[in-house]
């Protein structure tokens, strides 16, 4: 770690560059735009987009800048726990695990459609699928080797998620204020219709500049955790359905090894300091020095987040999403926006939108 870190200080000292330009930004364009409010993590989602694609940087920048996207984005997202209570995580896995079930079988049920209609596109197509269902990027690389996709498909298909999943950070933190009314709504709109984690948080750090309230970020954040988890049922499924079709055998250790690996070590780091946060508030809910520690890491969450966001946009490459073929990007807007309707439908159904 601390080898790669040495490697790659010039992108790390430049994403944050980025987003202390943005902070310093903020308020002159507010004033020249007349904004009441222009959100800084989107503004530094923005600067990150124009340096990275005006911009060619060398491969230790471009280190840098997946260091911070991956490693600093899992930090944040752990911390996020001790904000969290068990009986936040237990309650809204409750609310949403339904949503995020109905959400995977409605995708895949596109799926079977698609690949009738564009049968030539049916492997891209599966792995457009699981990265919108499951938890984006991440779903599409683990099962990719798994199914043995070809190099092309597994570049598209990345490149595709992060289009619309990009498309969905600039848009649905103002859809969800127009469409839902309650926290929970908002949250779990969030976490199951964006695809990438990243994206996910993105959004909903988004919303939270725009309309304050921490409540709906958390969440966000605890439902795509939760919906990550689904990558750990998705595996077994593949490789079962990999070794009938290609009539071979694999050993129950290796199944059960590469549902072990899969296994995020963020999502653990997250749960335990959820479980964390619950032991302090009983000992020391009204302590003013843990309330002010609270405060203090929320701080820094803020920070981080912010400097992922950047990262985030420096590592969408706008020209290479434009060079593909618009049966791809069509195949991708469609499971998007299965993703929006089904997420939209149930929460109306389920009541979930009712003060």
């Amino acid at each position: 770690m601390s080898l790669m870190l040495n490697k790659s200080i010039s992108g790390v000292i430049l994403i944050v560059f980025i987003y202390l330009l943005a902070i310093f930004l903020k308020q002159p364009l507010e004033y020249v735009f007349n904004l009441k409010l222009l959100p800084l993590s989107l503004l530094s989602l923005i600067l990150g987009i124009f340096f990275f694609n005006i911009f060619t940087f060398t491969s230790n920048i471009v280190e840098g800048r997946e260091f911070i996207k991956k490693n600093i984005l899992q930090l944040a997202i752990v911390l996020l726990g001790i904000k969290i209570s068990l009986t936040d995580l237990w309650r809204v896995s409750i609310e949403s695990i339904f949503v995020i079930i109905i959400t995977i079988l409605s995708i895949f049920l596109t799926y079977y459609l698609i690949k009738k209609i564009w049968p030539t596109q049916k492997d891209l197509s599966k792995l457009l699928a699981i990265g919108t269902s499951i938890c984006g990027v991440t779903a599409i690389m683990t099962s990719s080797t798994i199914l043995k996709s070809k190099d092309q498909d597994v570049a598209v298909a990345v490149l595709i998620v992060v289009l619309w999943g990009s498309i969905a950070v600039l848009t649905y933190p103002f859809f969800v204020e127009l469409f839902f009314l309650t926290d929970l709504a908002k949250g779990i709109f969030l976490g199951v219709s964006i695809h990438d984690t990243s994206q996910v948080l993105a959004a909903a750090m988004v919303h939270n500049d725009l309309y304050p309230n921490q409540k709906t970020l958390e969440i966000a954040t605890i439902t795509k955790i939760i919906r990550n988890l689904f990558l750990l049922a998705l595996i077994p499924i593949l490789i079962i359905f990999n070794t009938i079709s290609k009539k071979n055998k694999n050993k129950t250790q290796s199944v059960l090894i590469k549902i072990i690996n899969s296994i995020p070590l963020f999502i653990i780091g997250f749960i335990l300091f959820v479980i964390f946060r619950s032991i302090m508030d009983l000992y020391f809910f009204d302590n003013e020095k843990w309330i002010q520690l609270l405060a203090v890491i929320e701080k820094l969450i803020s920070i981080l987040f912010g400097l992922a966001l950047t990262a985030l946009g420096a590592s969408i490459n706008l020209r290479k999403i434009f060079n593909q073929g618009y049966v791809a990007i069509l195949i991708g807007m469609t499971f998007s926006f299965v993703s929006l309707v089904s997420v939209t439908f149930l929460i109306f159904i389920l009541g979930l939108n009712v003060l």
